[in-house]
């Protein structure tokens, strides 16, 4: 880099010697770093350096995120090295190849990495020597005994560089290969500076807090090279995590803070899934400001977000701007984060290119902003959209890659630098990104598919998942689809007391696609259970991810070889004899997800729990279930419940849903159940009327007729099954029902949609809903309906467990099998139809359309039938009178 730097330097340690322009904040504390001290410490490193080097000679640096990482940058610099920032997460085989590959003489790191630096200097063919920050280490130069050596006043640095030569040379993340060294000039490091600094104002009154590694370009030169210069004050954070970020706003009074897409994500669902959870007022009056404050930015260009939302804006201290870069952001979520009040910049670029090559930040929001005054940017092979790949030229690109002539000729062509990027420009020069050139799935349709578009459509709307990957799979005929490999956000899923995550994630899925275009859809997934690899920006590194995906698909199709664990003691003996016996597993380890290794469903789940606990004679409450999810879970569960003094005798016999559904309701349970149940002939008779008003209604406007009422004349209870299509399917069944079965119906209901206080909670009253969560409390639920049905009333029950998503007949859940096999009561199978085309599911449409409900011949339970035989004849009856009879 330039001497300029230096210079500046000096004068910032002549004028403010005492200043703190670099601290690093951790667990142990808060250590500060003045001008002062980075000019010394800077000053004796590098005089020790020149006595180990020859300028020009590779030094690497492996340290992690602190003020020392930059002062081991400065000396190298100083000394007349070039520079290889190493990643921290490297392995140590690829480490000892890049030492090699870079020809590195010198290594600068920290005791925190000692045990992976001896494996390397195994690996090595002759020890690599070194300088160690924090504690001694054998075969190493020490820090602090290098500030204690005397040495003669000068000034920096010490060996002046050729503005053009190779300054620092920076490895790739080498996803698909070996990482490729980048060689950046110091020209083409302090054009990219200058020309920051002159888009982004930056005072030594700013703070900025950081968290992205160093060893990244842009962590370098936001969060290092631009505020050094200008005596702006950086504080290392030693971890990406939320909380401590946030903290660290109020505490530390930071204004600047630059990051990857992917936090601003977290931070944006975080404010979100808070204001869903305020009282409805709440929630009302934020979305009238939100909207209030989007229009007032559009229309007259000022953003009174802070005004409006000063609790949010409380959380982030004297936040002035965020930054992002390193990858696309989502537009929508910029402009979300427009309307609450906060400033954003917006930087696109490449380690190729010195990190930045277009900046947006007073104008252009929504884009990557105008080409840096350095820059030239065109678009090569646009389509009818004008979106093709991005080119760039100028004096900050890359010489080439090390020691790599071949890839060097592959992405730099008659001085322009093929980015990789598809992008488009507006008529004013403002670059729009669209994504990856490599990571596009193009569809047997012709249709182009942007991979981060689609992950975030779906993220943002869905709080159950963590992390998203969509690759194209082959499907039917050899037509491809998108597929999604999806992490769960088990901390969010914990707080919802939700054990059936496939199935909730399934059907948040299924409703988010319905406001897609056809061909961006999801079409099938699979969860994850560990995180998704991501290079030091967080980007996704797809291409390990897809390889990852055709390995477990090609696993699957041959048996697995899960490595057992043995019991540690006598709960966790029982516990693995009562998985064995269930069939389920032959092989078991205690970290098995009951639902996704074990394959338990949330009916076979609850039956598994009640036999642990007819087993181990304990009692596991609804709230400690759900916080069950691994067989170590269980376990740690049954030893917290289990009497110490107590007799514990083991059984084997399995626990049946008779003996489930005969166990007594509690005090609780009761009570509710008495509320809701308990006749009342003015509330029946007003829900009579009710019915009645919808049928004229329904005559009216969708033609609604009822077939088959003869089969409702039966004076004993029973079920009614029909199938599910829309919200409006319970009232225009309602509408069909006799008096002398509407006064005996009752329903169970899903407990979010019929709480206490709401018109809904009242309406369900009204109808007598029992409300209950079925993924909570399956086992109340089923109870539940059992004492219904002992009373001589009627239960209208929906088997497939939820509305269709297309308008076909979904798989019955066993629910209703159980009811009617262990009660021995009748079910009459109904088929709705026309609803789905009224008031579909994931549509906020209302439409016209005629409706027909039947009513089919009841069916009788039979005492040596499965369930799964008894929903084979259910299905098959509600199949049938769905047909077409005109």
């Amino acid at each position: 880099m330039s001497s300029d730097f230096f210079r500046k330097l000096k004068s910032n340690v002549e004028a403010l010697p005492e200043h703190v322009p670099l601290q690093i904040l951790s667990e142990s504390g808060r250590e500060p770093f003045t001008f002062r001290r980075i000019w010394d410490e800077t000053m004796k490193i590098s005089q020790l350096l020149v006595r180990h080097i020859q300028p020009g000679d590779t030094v690497g640096i492996l340290m992690e995120n602190h003020p020392r990482w930059g002062i081991a940058f400065l000396a190298a610099q100083s000394s007349g090295a070039r520079i290889v920032p190493f990643d921290i997460l490297h392995s140590a085989k690829t480490l000892a190849y890049l030492v090699q590959h870079s020809d590195c003489k010198y290594l600068i790191s920290s005791e925190e990495f000692s045990p992976k630096l001896q494996k390397v200097q195994n690996l090595l063919p002759t020890p690599l020597p070194g300088l160690i920050s924090g504690s001694k280490i054998p075969g190493y130069e020490h820090w602090d005994s290098a500030l204690n050596l005397s040495s003669s006043e000068t000034t920096l640095p010490l060996v002046e560089s050729d503005p053009d030569s190779t300054f620092l040379l920076v490895y790739t993340s080498g996803t698909t290969g070996n990482p490729k060294g980048v060689m950046l000039t110091p020209r083409s490091i302090y054009l990219t500076v200058k020309s920051v600094l002159d888009a982004v104002a930056i005072s030594h009154r700013d703070h900025i807090l950081s968290v992205l590694p160093l060893y990244h370009m842009l962590a370098l030169m936001a969060n290092f090279l631009a505020p050094l210069y200008m005596g702006a004050r950086v504080t290392y954070l030693d971890a990406l995590d939320a909380g401590r970020i946030l903290q660290c706003f109020r505490n530390e009074k930071v204004t600047i803070f630059v990051c990857v897409p992917q936090f601003y994500y977290l931070l944006h669902r975080r404010i979100f899934q808070e204001i869903e959870g305020k009282d409805l007022l709440s929630r009302f009056l934020f979305q009238i400001l939100f909207k209030f404050s989007n229009v007032i930015n559009t229309l007259v260009g000022w953003n009174p977000g802070k005004l409006f939302f000063r609790p949010i804006h409380r959380n982030f201290g004297k936040l002035r701007l965020f930054a992002v870069g390193g990858a696309r952001f989502d537009p929508d979520v910029l402009f979300s984060f427009r309307n609450l009040g906060f400033q954003f910049a917006q930087a696109f670029g490449m380690t190729e290119t010195s990190a930045v090559t277009t900046m947006a930040y007073a104008s252009g929001l929504g884009s990557v902003g105008l080409a840096l005054p350095h820059s030239e940017i065109k678009i090569h092979n646009a389509n009818v959209d004008g979106i093709g790949e991005v080119l760039i030229k100028g004096p900050h690109l890359m010489k080439g890659y090390w020691k790599n002539e071949e890839e060097t000729q592959k992405i730099l062509t008659n001085g322009w630098l093929n980015s990789g990027d598809l992008g488009y420009l507006d008529s004013k020069g403002f670059l729009y990104i669209t994504g990856r050139k490599k990571d596009v799935i193009v569809l047997s349709s012709g249709k182009n598919i942007y991979p981060e578009e689609i992950e975030h459509a779906y993220m943002q709307k869905c709080p159950h998942i963590s992390e998203m990957c969509v690759i194209g799979v082959e499907k039917d005929r050899g037509q491809e689809a998108i597929h999604a490999i999806v992490v769960p956000d088990y901390n969010y899923i914990k707080t919802q007391q939700i054990v059936n995550v496939a199935g909730i994630i399934r059907y948040q899925l299924e409703n988010i696609s319905q406001e897609l275009p056809t061909y961006k859809r999801v079409r099938s997934f699979d969860i994850r259970q560990e995180p998704l690899p991501r290079t030091p920006t967080r980007k996704l590194k797809r291409f390990e991810i897809e390889q990852q995906f055709h390995e477990r698909e090609n696993t699957r199709k041959r048996p697995t070889e899960t490595q057992e664990t043995l019991p540690q003691d006598s709960v966790e003996e029982r516990l693995f004899q009562l998985l064995r016996e269930t069939g389920k597993i032959a092989v078991i380890n205690r970290s098995m997800s009951l639902e996704f290794d074990c394959g338990f469903d949330s009916l076979e789940r609850v039956e598994f729990l009640s036999q642990i606990q007819d087993a181990f004679r304990i009692r596991i409450d609804d709230d400690a279930a759900m916080t069950i999810f691994t067989i170590e879970d269980l376990a740690e569960t049954i030893r917290k419940r289990l009497d110490q003094d107590s007799d514990i005798r083991f059984t084997v016999e399995k626990l049946s849903w008779a003996k489930i559904l005969e166990s007594p309701l509690n005090e609780e349970e009761s009570r509710e159940t008495h509320r809701v149940l308990r006749r009342r002939l003015f509330v029946e008779s007003l829900y009579f009327f009710l019915s009645r008003c919808i049928w004229i209604l329904g005559k009216i406007f969708f033609r609604l007729r009822f077939e088959g009422k003869k089969n409702l004349s039966i004076p004993e209870p029973h079920m009614i099954c029909p199938n599910h299509l829309s919200y409006v399917d319970g009232f225009m069944l309602s509408a069909g029902l006799p008096f002398s079965t509407l006064k005996r119906m009752f329903y169970v209901g899903y407990s979010n949609y019929f709480k206490p206080g709401t018109l809904t909670g009242y309406l369900g009253s009204l109808i007598k809903v029992i409300p209950v969560d079925p993924d909570r409390n399956l086992r109340q639920a089923l109870r539940l309906g059992a004492y219904g049905l002992k009373e001589n009333l009627v239960l209208g029950i929906f088997p497939e467990g939820e509305r269709s998503i297309d308008g076909r007949l979904k798989s019955f859940r066993k629910g209703p099998a159980i009811l009617s096999r262990e009660v021995q009561v009748k079910v009459i199978p109904t088929a709705i139809i026309g609803t789905f085309n009224v008031w579909s599911r994931g549509s906020s449409r209302f439409r016209m359309y005629p409706v027909t409900i039947r009513f089919g011949e009841p069916i009788e339970p039979h005492a040596d039938e499965s369930y799964e035989q008894f929903n084979l004849r259910l299905k098959s009856a509600v199949e049938f009178l769905l047909q077409d009879k005109s």
